[in-house]
């Protein structure tokens, strides 16, 4: 119903977007201009949501591929075009993504703020199948998690997105307080807000939010996951491990918030691949 320039969608029939479609669907709001017409656009937008995001996308890496394996330090994997002022964040969330990337959980517990150890889902490890499962891990979070059950839901991440190896990439995304706190009043300013917090909890206070980085790492697939990829693309494992551009990685987004006068990570999402990245 329209009436005096406003549109009414009644809630019940607009179903909010599920995170993960947000998180996919993003680039093509923003990015994709390639043509003005609508029906290209819905277009995009259907396949974004629809394409298998993790098992379409590690066959899509560039030829360079293997070269960005081959790190010559730890400072390889930072955004070597960051601004001057954004270096203090990615020098900042470095170290956790190493111990991730090496596997050094505890290493990575101790980077946690306590805000960040204070509430955890477990929608935080591994993206929930259904809308209800998100929205039954969101309302039943475990509480002052310890080391040992960090540890534990790592495990969740390596059973769907491979054992982390080494870091690929990261970059910061914004450091815009209005986006870091759902107060953003641009056009896309909700969906910029979702891509860089995605479900933070409200609880962490507006006020020592600093920065939303994201970042990619290395995995590797066990036999299960590789044979799951291969029959995705029609082909044997064998010829999986031979294309030049295979190499799966997972996503991980963190936001950076100020305690103690230090920054650390308070809080964090490991993400599929997308077909956007």
């Amino acid at each position: 119903m329209a009436d005096d320039g406003f549109i009414y969608l009644d809630n019940n029939v607009t179903m909010p977007l599920y995170p993960t479609v947000i998180e996919e669907t993003r680039p093509a709001l923003k990015e994709v201009y390639s043509s003005r017409s609508a029906a290209c656009r819905v277009t995009i937008l259907i396949v974004a949501m629809l394409i298998p995001m993790f098992l379409a996308s590690c066959s899509k890496r560039s030829q360079d591929a293997e070269k960005e394996t081959v790190q010559q330090s730890d400072n390889d994997f930072l955004d070597k075009d960051a601004k001057p002022d954004e270096r203090q964040y990615l020098v900042a969330a470095k170290p956790f993504f190493i111990a991730i990337a090496n596997q050094q959980y505890g290493e990575a517990y101790a980077l946690l703020s306590s805000h960040a150890k204070a509430r955890i889902s477990l929608n935080q490890f591994t993206p929930a199948a259904e809308s209800a499962d998100f929205q039954r891990n969101e309302s039943n979070p475990m509480i002052n998690v310890t080391a040992e059950q960090f540890a534990e839901l790592m495990k969740y991440v390596e059973a769907a997105l491979g054992i982390p190896r080494t870091p690929k990439m990261l970059h910061v995304f914004s450091t815009d307080p209005d986006v870091l706190n759902r107060r953003s009043k641009e056009q896309f300013g909700a969906v910029d807000s979702m891509f860089a917090i995605g479900a933070m909890p409200d609880s962490i206070p507006a006020e020592v939010r600093r920065a939303s980085l994201r970042g990619q790492i290395h995995t590797e697939l066990s036999p299960e996951q590789l044979e799951r990829v291969a029959q995705t693309q029609g082909i044997s494992v064998q010829e999986l491990k031979k294309e030049e551009a295979f190499d799966p990685y997972l996503n991980l987004k963190v936001v950076l918030v100020e305690e103690d006068g230090e920054l650390k990570v308070g809080y964090f999402e490991f993400l599929p691949p997308s077909m956007m990245d």
